[in-house]
């Protein structure tokens, strides 16, 4: 069933009112009627079932059947901080990264990133944040992770210190795997984790250091080296597979 997110200030008396594109899509592209169902979540990790009750021009109305028993959201809080790739690269790793179950994402600008802070970084982030909604309709979110302005990596460092366990991948480490670093910290309960994944060109041996300096740890992803756009989804796919299992 097609669901769409709102404000829980959208919901008043048991009626939902969907406005802006998703209201146009609804109406244009979904051809819905009265009486249609539909899943809207306001945010919160709560979902409703919900029946549309009214179309205007602009506007659709919904009324709230029921609040349904969802539980896709998983209990650990997984942050992604991705050097900026070349292209298109980052659509896709935001896409996926939702789809997987991450809580939020920081674009970061390193010593080997190629794109560069500019003044089309604000249009960019909405657009990551447009993908970030879709993929969250998608795949069945209870919430849309955030897609924060991009920052540099010593901005990053400095504002770290609220995680439980803070992670960077690096070809060079042969010891730490991240199994064992999960397992460290526990399994089943709250977790906050940053996990800093890097360019096209890599870590210089000066972020790794200061990264450690801040109480990253990094860790070997195997025996061979995966691409900027292959290493979060790989990355996230083993934490919730250990955390949420």
């Amino acid at each position: 069933m097609q669901r769409f997110f709102i404000a829980p200030s959208q919901i008043n008396n048991n009626i939902a009112e969907i406005t802006g594109s998703d209201a146009r899509q609804i109406q244009k592209v979904l051809r819905s009627k009265i009486g249609d169902k539909l899943i809207v979540c306001d945010g919160t990790e709560k979902a409703y079932d919900a029946e549309i009750s009214a179309i205007n021009k602009g506007t659709v109305s919904l009324k709230i059947l029921r609040e349904l028993n969802e539980e896709t959201e998983s209990t650990a809080k997984i942050t992604l901080a991705q050097c900026l790739p070349k292209g298109s690269k980052m659509d896709f790793i935001i896409q996926k990264s939702v789809e997987l179950g991450v809580f939020d994402i920081i674009p970061i600008i390193s010593e080997r990133s190629i794109p560069k802070i500019s003044d089309k970084s604000e249009k960019k982030q909405e657009r990551w944040q447009k993908i970030a909604k879709e993929a969250a309709e998608q795949s069945g979110r209870l919430i849309i992770p955030q897609v924060h302005p991009i920052q540099s990596f010593d901005d990053l460092l400095k504002s770290s210190n609220k995680y439980d366990l803070k992670m960077i991948p690096w070809e060079l480490e042969k010891e730490n795997r991240l199994r064992a670093k999960l397992q460290m910290v526990g399994t089943g309960r709250d977790l906050s984790l940053l996990i800093i994944v890097g360019p096209e060109g890599g870590f210089s041996q000066n972020e790794i250091k200061s990264a450690k300096s801040a109480g990253f740890i990094p860790i070997t992803l195997g025996k061979r080296i995966l691409r900027t756009e292959t290493a979060p989804i790989a990355i996230l796919s083993n934490i919730f597979y250990e955390l949420d299992s």
